[in-house]
């Protein structure tokens, strides 16, 4: 463009500040026609866009006109208004057709005030198009930086809000029915039950951030809300229609990692509990491969886990004979013991599964019992061995010696 077409157009947009008014009427009266979300039901009240519209204008007319100033100054307005209407809920997409149609209006306007000029200024002037066009881009960038900015600011803060929620849940407070109401609705949830919790292993030094549990729950449609707390990953799941055993087939279908799961419960004053008997069962999960573990399944386990000084002491009263032997012969017996109960209490199933005769598991049976003082016919002993195999199987700490807590005394 020649300085003498650069001077022109100057005036030109000089003149227009004068119309900013009339044109913001204009513009505004073609949103409203054409945007849904700027009509009278919309998100962003009639006044507040005229008003925006004559800012948004002002300041597009003035770098038009020539009007220097800092670029973060002269884009301040854009990026106001693009923060405003991210927090008023209006799409982005909605906000830039509504400002290519004010381009379309302001570059219909420049047009109009040079019709008539000689054929060689025109096609000169025209190039009028391409200094509008690089100035609304400007603005329409600041506007998309401050929505996304804006946006990325609400998603925190009402992050933060769902995890401050759930946390007063977790904490015993949905027991007042109002709050546990307001705690449902915010985190998304059905207001009425059956919901169940889970707990899973969460690695925050992994490389990935997706979660097998909650891509699971969304895949097999089961509305959750999650929070995550040291390295545990916790889930409030809404069961609708569904059951525990279904939604345990769900995080079984994909690799998930180690999952507790707790019983039903209906009402948010449960949630404690629940989460705590989740997390038991968590813990009744070895730490090698993936497994999903239901606490109504793994009661015994649970016990053990809840009470490690017990069952370490139930351990030693009962079994601390067979754990003072030496290494070799220990774990033989201790081998042949958990067989013999995985196996029914079967000789012979167990005898199948170690490669070794009947007899051989009916010697080292006896062994056992002579060592412990009590018979497996005795229905105490027999529940404090299999108490005592799942303590050595669950606890890291439980010793496989009977340390110096003298000797064992027969029966549990």
């Amino acid at each position: 463009m020649s300085a003498d077409s650069r001077t022109a157009f100057t005036a030109v947009a000089h003149r227009m500040l004068g119309q900013v008014p009339e044109l913001s009427r204009r513009i505004v009266g073609q949103i409203v026609a054409q945007e849904p979300m700027y009509q009278a039901i919309g998100a962003v009240p009639l006044e507040i866009l005229a008003a925006s519209v004559q800012e948004n204008l002002r300041a597009i007319l003035e770098s038009l006109a020539g009007v220097e100033r800092p670029q973060e100054e002269e884009l301040a307005v854009a990026r106001t208004t693009g923060r405003r209407r991210a927090q008023q809920g209006v799409p982005l997409e909605a906000v830039l057709r509504a400002y290519r149609l004010a381009t379309e209006l302001v570059l219909n306007s420049l047009l109009a005030e040079v019709k008539g000029r000689s054929h060689t200024e025109l096609t000169e002037f025209l190039q009028v198009t391409t200094a509008v066009m690089n100035v609304m881009d400007r603005h329409s960038e600041a506007v998309v930086q401050g929505y996304r900015t804006t946006e990325a600011e609400l998603q925190r803060r009402d992050a933060q809000r769902q995890q401050a929620t759930f946390d007063a849940l977790l904490e015993g407070r949905g027991g007042d029915p109002q709050l546990a109401a307001e705690a449902l609705e915010i985190l998304g949830l059905p207001a009425t039950g059956p919901y169940a919790v889970a707990v899973a292993t969460f690695d925050i030094a992994a490389h990935h951030t997706f979660s097998a549990a909650r891509d699971a729950c969304a895949a097999y449609s089961f509305p959750a809300a999650w929070r995550i707390r040291g390295d545990r990953e916790i889930g409030l799941v809404a069961l609708g229609h569904s059951s525990v055993p279904r939604l345990i087939r769900a995080l079984n279908r994909n690799p998930a990692g180690r999952i507790g799961v707790s019983d039903p419960f209906d009402a948010m004053q449960e949630l404690p509990e629940a989460h705590r008997s989740a997390d038991v069962a968590l813990q009744t999960v070895r730490h090698e491969g993936d497994e999903v573990a239901w606490i109504a399944e793994r009661l015994p386990e649970a016990l053990v886990i809840s009470s490690p000084a017990l069952a370490e002491r139930l351990t030693r009263r009962a079994l601390g004979a067979v754990l003072d032997l030496p290494d070799d012969e220990r774990e033989v017996l201790l081998e042949t013991l958990t067989i013999w109960y995985q196996s029914g209490r079967s000789a012979a199933r167990a005898a199948g599964v170690l490669y070794c005769h009947r007899n051989t598991i009916l010697n080292r049976l006896r062994r056992i019992e002579q060592l412990c003082g009590s018979s497996l016919e005795d229905h105490r002993f027999l529940l404090a061995g299999y108490l005592g195999l799942l303590t050595l199987d669950l606890l890291p700490s439980a010793p496989r010696t009977s340390g110096d807590n003298g000797p064992s005394a027969p029966g549990p």
